[in-house]
């Protein structure tokens, strides 16, 4: 469960008369060297009236018996080893426990109110996540009605708080609302079948059945289906929103099905392999991290990497290709021959093995394997930026009011080109590689915003320049109107960019219509009509209208 509907379900639990704290969040092994500074325990009060918890107290963890405080209705509180070294990296305020620690292995955490009554316990492992134990990341609870002495409901933190230790970027929520979900997969329930129907997971990953209308169920029994390595599922059909997680800790194959419309196709796979230990699960900023000379401090390091495709395959004989991931960290995916029987698709969510190096200072990772999980995600908004650095590599970011240094430049080489592109102050490179539908068309004219995505060629150390920026398409260059096109309110043209047919909406008078370059020459030339086929190549032009008043618009030919 996120956050978002964390107080939607504390709020349909305001009737309870007792007030409930609970352990929420746990950073007990932040990416520090030496002693952990920063190791802190967040408590929620669940209910909807403050309490008073002097003399509260944890125990076998750290020393801890609470002075005259209160917590709010559904509010945060936290304590930690260090209130000062807390807020001066995280921005939070916080009590300072007493004494002790928490270990880095396991420990108990025990709320006892001030009569020593048992109010709630956690017993962390740090096999529970390895972004915990180390790697940035603190535990948060996924949700707050869960059992959270259960390791199901506790995972690694999502946010990032853009701030790095150690090479390791801070994931964590104290003080405010969780991030984390509870599953790590989601298969939705609807229109008579799973989607998807057939999932490849790891042992210890968890899925999440989502009912988003009709009545079904989940049955991955051994009754039903006796070949299943242990049984699963959520109870009788029903037709409310259900929602149901279940965690797979034993390889094989699952099969299950919806017992009403089971008969009918409404059935599903999942297939659970172990986890494999030469490629430990990691997030992408962990392994792109550099040091001062621009150099990958994870090179020749085999991990495993999920991230959403973006961009086509710059390689024809093998793989080249952008994967960015949930915290908006991305790299490039390299391999010189095959494709591992994976066709680059943007939007597909892709989980890769293999081992990380570094060309002309571009991150890389050259796979071993790749497994497509899903296809059509939403891909991140780009990040509008005024330069080019090692921040954009491998981000999807927008230059605004930029326009070529010199179109001439624009040479549609075979093997692809670079043109300067400027804002008036500063010049960039933009790459157009010879596989975007970009290649091959007339230079954009005038000032443009373009999106891509960035990249770098450095051919030696230090890997500290080289960045450019490598549009996807065609239309992620967006051409700027002008001011004299925005007086000519009376004409417009769709749709721009056009495929093949233009069309022109005016209430003015024109005789001829004059197709022209970005170097001033007439292309094509006709008399006026509303309707135009476009046979221009594809690029960047402007439609002159000549009348009593002439009148110029840029358009793309697709």
């Amino acid at each position: 469960m996120n956050k978002l509907y964390l107080f939607f379900f504390i709020l349909s639990m305001a009737y309870f008369s007792n007030a409930q704290i609970i352990i929420n969040e746990i950073m007990y092994n932040p990416p520090e060297s030496g002693t952990d500074y920063l190791e802190y325990i967040e408590f929620l009060n669940t209910s909807n009236s403050p309490v008073n918890i002097l003399d509260y107290s944890i125990k076998d963890a750290v020393v801890m018996t609470f002075p005259d405080t209160t917590i709010p209705a559904f509010s945060y509180f936290v304590i930690c080893v260090d209130s000062f070294k807390l807020d001066s990296v995280l921005g939070i305020k916080a009590m300072q426990w007493q004494g002790g620690a928490l270990r880095n292995t396991d420990e108990v955490i025990t709320l006892l109110d001030a009569n020593a009554n048992f109010l709630d316990s956690v017993h962390y492992h740090s096999s529970w996540s390895s972004l915990a134990s180390g790697n940035g990341a603190s535990l948060e609870l996924c949700n707050t009605l869960a059992d959270n002495s259960l390791q199901e409901f506790w995972r690694p933190s999502e946010h990032n708080t853009g701030i790095q230790l150690n090479g390791k970027i801070i994931l964590a929520t104290p003080g405010i609302l969780n991030s984390s979900n509870c599953a790590d997969y989601t298969i939705n329930v609807s229109n008579f079948n799973f989607t998807p129907s057939n999932i490849e997971i790891f042992t210890g990953e968890q899925i999440e059945w989502k009912n988003l209308g009709g009545t079904h169920n989940v049955n991955g029994n051994k009754a039903t289906f006796p070949n299943n390595p242990t049984s699963f599922g959520n109870g009788a059909p029903s037709s409310l929103n259900w929602s149901y997680i279940f965690r797979f800790d034993v390889p094989g194959i699952y099969q299950y099905q919806c017992d009403v419309h089971g008969s009918s196709g409404m059935t599903g796979t999942v297939t659970v392999r172990m986890r494999d230990i030469n490629y430990p699960n990691v997030i992408i900023g962990l392994v792109t991290s550099t040091n001062g000379t621009g150099e990958l401090d994870s090179l020749n390091k085999r991990c495993r990497l999920e991230g959403v495709v973006y961009g086509v395959n710059l390689r024809p004989t093998g793989l080249q290709f952008t994967m960015i991931d949930q915290f908006d960290d991305g790299i490039n995916v390299f391999l010189s021959t095959g494709n591992l029987g994976y066709t680059v698709t943007e939007g597909d969510l892709i989980r890769v093995k293999g081992s990380i190096t570094q060309f002309n200072g571009l991150a890389e990772i050259i796979p071993d394997s790749i497994i497509k999980i899903s296809s059509g995600n939403t891909l991140v908004a780009a990040t509008i930026v005024t330069s080019l650095s090692e921040n954009t590599e491998s981000q999807l970011v927008e230059m605004k009011n930029m326009q070529l240094v010199d179109p001439n430049t624009w040479t549609n080489n075979p093997l692809g080109f670079t043109v300067k592109i400027t804002d008036g102050n500063n010049n960039w490179d933009m790459r157009i590689d010879n596989d975007v539908n970009i290649h091959g068309t007339t230079a954009p004219v005038g000032k443009f915003d373009v999106k891509g995505l960035g990249t770098q060629f450095d051919a030696s150390s230090p890997y500290l320049e080289g960045y450019q920026l490598m549009p996807r398409y065609i239309s992620d260059i967006k051409l700027i109107t002008s001011v004299v096109e925005k007086e000519q309110i009376n004409v417009m043209i769709i749709p721009n960019p056009v495929q093949d047919v233009l069309k022109i909406e005016t209430r003015e008078s024109f005789h001829t219509i004059q197709i022209v370059d970005f170097k001033g020459r007439i292309v094509d030339q006709f008399n006026y009509k509303n309707i135009i086929d476009v046979n221009v190549s594809s690029g960047f032009y402007y439609l002159k209208l000549l009348g009593q008043h002439n009148r110029v618009l840029k358009f793309i030919k697709l």
